[in-house]
């Protein structure tokens, strides 16, 4: 293969051609968007059931899907939520089930379920999907409620037309109806009853086919026709008497187009609005769907009084990520050119850096065959195999390069050079690979999250390694020779050798001490991380918009919590200047938890706040960035942090009256959720709700442990109502009673009429005189079949009580849950939830019917690290497996192995200098720390080993071996720091929560690199004296 390449030039190129090619054009295939689309292994159940009470959701539609549900094999665990007027229930499957089978299962299932509430509408059932928004548009202004509804719904269907939009969310918007308002009074008065006057409607709005009729002159279509407009819904007939006298409708009810009854608001920049999600297809660009929504938001015409504007536009989140891949990529790039060219001669590193681009483009290959897309994570993934493309090709150019020093031709050194490097550069590739398995065994929504990071380091290590023995030999014959500064350089690199082995000398002869301070390091490092440097899973994003949630009390109407957040505008609107607020998106009645989960009900505000871009920070800010993008004008005027303006917020926020709970929360670098969520299982609900209150009033204590919710407030007030003996002598039944009651109050949907094109529902419903006084429920006339009047109160028992807000259910039982976030400069989730053991671990043990656990991120946070644990077991066997075939012997694989704890030291001091937590994507970088050192430390050994076969001394063979390959590792280190080094010393921003990962690799890499030209050969000689000494006691 490399004689091959070196004597065929032209297709080497032609090949190189080939792959630069297929993978631009790959890159161009793939869409992009802000996250991956994960489909998770769940499946959800929404019913609705419009005016129950969550008890009346629980007990008549939830528990009887449970119970339907609850038999099926596949499913690992269910929970649900009973809020008002809907039911949730989800179900988490397990690893291997057929989410499609299992899908059609629960469709029969729930089909087939008997006494389900005929008022409920059919469940909807689906899969679980986290699909994030591309862009949001909101209409709004001060003017008339239809004016600004009309144009906001032409807007949408504008928006689904385009090409790559799957839906569009909707906040604040409200449909016409055909109101039929009666009084019951009246009614009462005419002796007619509700069920008279929905017959009416059902049977004289519809138009209903009467077939065809077989003429001579064809076939002749027969239609009856319905009323067509609201003066012929008026004068539809109720009753006729004896002598041709009509009831006509209009005489006992007035008919009027209105607006559906509100259940959330929308409002933008402190006016009324309509808000829009817009959610691209799978296969739909991220920036053509933006650009295309923009197109319609800038040639809309409004009338007078309205706007519109996008917002929240993560298109631009994605342009910015994808700056940093290449800003970082310039950077890294230059500075490796600049080191290589130092240490060898421009040739040589160009040569060697034109494996990074042809490494990537293979990446994008390998993504574009697996599915996968453009993304934050994918591109992270480019990021993380940055330091460890250019690897192999240093280690090839430079060794051949040497041979071309020592005076041999460019030919001959090519040949020689790849071959000696060949293997242990294969080992070394299989080895880094083999560090990165653990993530691939990290299981649920994270898992799948972050798989394309292995796969990206994987593919793109195989193209380095391809470019390394195809493409790199080739060029070195044909490009390399012996610069006219080669003697400079080299004379310069004999000094710094020169210093290298005096100290290395006195290393050696003191191998023990060295070897025992090293250890005692370590032991002193990892004990100080362990007890002192907590781990936090994920950072927050600053990415300049954060949510304010906030609760009104449950009694509150919508109108009631609007002007709430009517306050909380004022407040923001105030505090933040003109140059730090990009807008303000406010929804009443829904609050998001994340683009896949809500909550709904008339207390729930959200405000999202979006600010400006801020002022530049530092280096890269200032000039890298703006000058890549060929762009200066940009920059952004904001001076207070993004956490600064959170915490002025937080300290003005809780002061307005009315509001019952405020969080505000930062967007989490990974997948979202609060820091600690705890679950309390039980029957009885009282208990349940007094361990919620004890527990969130504990975890309130807890210094760092903020925004403590929890989840067992009372609801709203209830006005039960049951039949008693006298209406039961009188005939009625409680479905008679409770069909009167809700009809009158909620509003029945008797008939569809067509206004205007469109479909609307025509709602027979009371009064506002009555829906809007609660003393009119004890005197609702109920006529009865012979005519007679009669009162609610005289039928029924009525209770005035409160229920609960909302109930969850899991597994069966009732669910208390109670969430907190944490601050991670004081504690970190782990730390809180040692505290809350140590305090309820015993409590709980001692009461067999209750039990709790954690939910949400800390649960998996547990769950993925015990799965990354057994994994790494498995890696550091197939790690031992390849160096144990390449060195046929085990104590030279310990030696290399042994080498991976120590560069731990340098991840935990970086850390430990700028500052951070340990997060999950420190690990990330340890691991491709790992992958690197493992490859230096085999390439020193490897050689050593052949010094020592061709009859050298050990001692000589190893000062040689480390004088030999002291420049590729300290190039290999070098380029991989300066590579990073941006992420390191000047990232901002969105690009700040990636600095763990690069501290990890780059800080570790630096004590790596002492370790394994000063340490390792100490630890492979004392390995050798402990074999002489063992063969010589068997000897004797």
């Amino acid at each position: 293969m490399i004689d091959y390449s070196i004597k065929n030039p032209l297709v080497v190129n032609l090949f190189l051609f080939l792959v630069i090619v297929i993978g631009i054009l790959s890159w161009q295939s793939m869409p992009e968007e802000m996250f991956p689309v994960v489909e998770k292994d769940s499946i959800k159940i929404i019913t609705q059931y419009d005016g129950a009470s969550p008890e009346e959701v629980e007990k008549q539609v939830t528990i009887p899907l449970e119970d339907t549900l609850d038999n099926l094999q596949d499913i690992d665990f269910y929970y649900s939520k009973s809020s008002e007027g809907v039911s949730a229930i989800t179900l988490r499957l397990k690893p291997q089930a057929d989410v499609d089978e299992l899908l059609r299962t629960v469709r029969d299932l729930a089909d087939a379920i008997d006494g389900f509430p005929e008022e409920a509408e059919e469940p909807e059932i689906s899969r679980v999907k986290t699909r994030f928004p591309v862009i949001s548009v909101s209409v709004y202004g001060e003017t008339r409620q239809s004016l600004l509804f009309n144009n906001a719904k032409n807007i949408k269907q504008k928006i689904m037309q385009l090409d790559g939009v799957a839906g569009v969310g909707i906040a604040g918007n409200r449909d016409d109806e055909i109101w039929v308002i009666i009084d019951p009074s009246v009614i009462s008065a005419k002796n007619i009853s509700t069920k008279e006057i929905v017959y009416a409607l059902k049977n004289n709005i519809r138009d209903l086919p009467g077939g065809s009729v077989k003429a001579t002159e064809g076939d002749i279509l027969l239609r009856g026709l319905g009323s067509s407009s609201i003066k012929s819904i008026e004068n539809i007939t109720l009753r006729n008497n004896e002598i041709g006298g009509q009831l006509l409708l209009k005489e006992v009810a007035s008919v009027e187009q209105r607006l559906e009854e509100e259940d959330s608001v929308g409002r933008f920049n402190g006016k009324k609005a309509v808000n829009m999600s817009v959610t691209k297809t799978a296969d739909a660009s991220v920036f053509d769907v933006s650009k295309n929504v923009r197109k319609i938001v800038q040639n809309y015409s409004l009338p007078s009084g309205l706007e519109v504007r996008a917002f929240s536009d993560f298109s631009l989140n994605v342009k910015t990520r994808l700056d940093t891949v290449k800003s970082s990529g310039v950077i890294g790039l230059s500075l490796l050119l600049l080191s290589l060219y130092f240490f060898l001669n421009s040739r040589v590193a160009f040569i060697t850096a034109f494996g990074i681009p042809v490494s990537f483009l293979v990446a994008a290959f390998g993504m574009f065959i697996f599915g996968f897309t453009i993304n934050m994570v994918s591109l992270f993934a480019f990021l993380v195999a940055l330091g460890m493309v250019v690897d192999d090709a240093i280690i090839v150019t430079e060794n051949t390069y040497r041979h071309i020093e020592n005076g041999m031709e460019p030919i001959a050194a090519s040949k020689i050079g790849a071959r000696e490097v060949f293997w242990p550069i294969v080992a070394s590739t299989f080895t880094t690979i083999a560090a990165f398995l653990p993530m691939l065994s990290i299981s649920g929504t994270l898992g799948k999250f972050i798989e394309v990071i292995p796969l990206v380091v994987t593919v793109a290590l195989l193209g380095s390694l391809m470019e390394a023995f195809i493409i790199l030999p080739s060029h070195c014959a044909s490009f390399l020779r012996k610069s006219k500064k080669t003697n400079a350089n080299k004379e310069k690199w004999k000094k710094v050798l020169f210093f290298y082995d005096k100290y290395l000398n006195i290393c050696i002869k003191n191998r023990y001490l060295v070897s025992s301070i090293t250890v005692g390091i370590l032991c002193v490092i990892i004990t100080f991380a362990v007890t002192r440097i907590p781990y936090y899973q994920f950072g927050k994003v600053d990415s300049g918009a954060f949510f304010i949630n906030a609760e009104a009390s449950v009694t509150s109407s919508v109108k009631d919590s609007e002007r709430l957040a009517i306050k909380m505008e004022e407040i923001i609107l105030s505090e933040l200047k003109d140059s730090e607020l990009e807008s303000l998106y406010t929804n009443v009645g829904v609050s998001f938890k994340d683009f896949s989960r809500f909550d709904l009900g008339s207390q729930y505000i959200q405000i999202v706040v979006s600010l400006k871009k801020e002022s530049p920070q530092g280096f890269v800010d200032y000039v890298v960035t703006p000058l890549f993008n060929m762009s200066f004008d940009s920059y952004g005027e904001r001076d207070r942090s993004e956490q600064e303006i959170i915490n002025s917020l937080r300290d003005k926020l809780p002061s307005i009256p009315g509001m019952q709970k405020l969080s505000i929360k930062k967007v989490s670098g990974g997948p979202g959720g609060s820091d600690i969520v705890v679950g309390v299982t039980g029957q009885d609900q009282r208990i349940l709700t007094k361990y919620a209150k004890e527990i969130e009033g504990f975890l309130s204590s807890i210094e760092g442990v903020k925004d403590v919710e929890q989840d067992q407030d009372p609801g709203k007030v209830e006005f039960k109502y049951k039949i008693n003996n006298r209406g039961k002598e009188l005939g009625l039944s409680q479905a008679d009673i409770a069909e009167s009651v809700r009809t009158g109050f909620l509003g029945l949907e008797t008939a569809y009429f067509n206004l205007e094109g469109e479909r609307v529902p025509v709602r027979l419903i009371y009064s506002e005189k009555y829906r809007n006084d609660s003393s009119k429920l004890y005197q609702l006339p109920i006529v009865l079949e012979s005519g007679k009047t009669i009162y609610l109160a005289e039928v029924a028992d009525i209770e005035v009580s409160r229920g609960m807000n909302t109930v969850r259910r899991r597994d069966g039982q009732r669910l208390a849950k109670i969430s907190a976030d944490v601050d991670p400069n004081i504690i970190t989730p782990l730390e809180v939830t040692d505290i809350f053991d140590r305090k309820y671990g015993e409590i709980f043990n001692q009461d067999p019917n209750y039990d709790y656990m954690y939910l949400g991120s800390k649960k998996r946070s547990r769950e993925n690290f015990a799965d990354m644990k057994k994994t790494a077991f498995i890696s550091l066997a197939i790690i031992f497996f390849i160096l144990a075939v390449l060195f046929k012997t085990i104590i030279d694989p310990l030696v290399v192995i042994f080498s991976i704890p120590f560069a731990v030291v340098g991840v935990i001091l970086g850390h430990i200098l700028f500052g951070y937590n340990l997060q999950f994507l420190s690990v990330i970088g340890l691991l491709a720390l790992i992958g690197i050192v493992v490859n230096d430390s085999l390439i020193l050994i490897d050689f050593l080993k052949k010094l020592r076969s061709d009859g050298k001394d050990r001692i000589k063979a190893t000062l040689e071996a480390c004088n030999v390959r002291a420049r590729p590792i300290i190039l290999t280190s070098v380029t991989t720091f300066l590579g990073i080094s941006p992420l390191i010393f000047f990232a901002t921003g969105q690009t700040k929560f990636l600095s763990p990962m690069a501290v990890s690799l780059g800080f570790g890499l630096l004590f790596a690199t002492i370790l394994i030209l000063i340490v390792l050969p100490c630890f492979y000689l004392i390995m050798d004296d402990l074999k002489e000494l063992v063969i010589k006691k068997i000897k004797d």
